[in-house]
């Protein structure tokens, strides 16, 4: 058998021979691809600088968060806000204005007009209720008063006579016929819907008021030229 010294020496004889029979290193010419060098020099600078090569990294991150951000804030379409007035009545509100006033609300400024048609309120109220304010157009006008528990009673006219369609129980509103309909709780008002025939207009109550007090308002109302 061969011993480990004259293995190790044969080893050794070997290795020379086959180095021998290698080129040169200067007589080698290789050529790698862009690819390959680029992951080359990625990899020497990655190990050469670990930490800037770190920071690096981060900074990519930033910045293609902040772009996604920018493009998803470029497509989301720009908010609008409306704001709406609330209804005086929780399910059922005035009938429209007409768009040219024939005067100005107690709160504006302007011009008075030259002249005004009939003018119709009610001349009784519960005790503690207040005028608060009022629109007046030319073929309709909308008074709002102020309880004494803070809600407001709305009272509204119309000289044409259009008349609103309502489901409620008839009462009696002087010498005609009126319909009333009462709030469901507390926080619904209560409407009276009435019309005078001769006169050809139609008139609106929305109210916190008892149905008594609803029908005497409706009756109390008188015409002002």
């Amino acid at each position: 058998m061969i011993s480990d010294k004259e293995l190790r020496e044969a080893a050794r004889r070997y290795e020379k021979a086959l180095l021998r029979t290698l080129p040169e290193p200067e007589d080698c010419e290789a050529a790698f691809s862009p690819g390959f060098e680029r992951k080359m020099k990625k990899l020497i600078f990655r190990t050469d600088h670990p930490i800037r090569y770190r920071l690096l990294w981060l900074l990519g991150i930033l910045l293609a968060l902040l772009a996604a951000g920018l493009v998803v804030a470029a497509m989301l379409p720009a908010k609008q806000v409306y704001v709406k007035e609330p209804p005086v009545h929780a399910e059922r509100s005035a009938p429209a204005a007409p768009t040219e006033p024939l005067s100005p609300s107690a709160e504006s400024q302007g011009p008075e007009p030259a002249a005004r048609a009939i003018v119709y309120r009610p001349t009784w109220l519960p005790e503690g209720c207040e005028w608060d304010r009022e629109t007046l157009y030319e073929n309709e006008g909308m008074i709002v008063y102020r309880t004494p528990g803070g809600t407001e009673a709305v009272f509204h006219y119309d000289l044409t006579g259009a008349k609103m369609e309502a489901e409620g129980r008839e009462v009696t509103v002087g010498d005609g016929i009126g319909i009333l309909l009462l709030g469901q709780n507390k926080e619904e008002l209560n409407e009276l819907f009435w019309s005078d025939e001769e006169a050809g207009v139609s008139f609106w109550l929305s109210a916190p008021f008892e149905e008594e007090d609803m029908i005497r308002v409706a009756e109390s109302v008188k015409a002002e030229e």
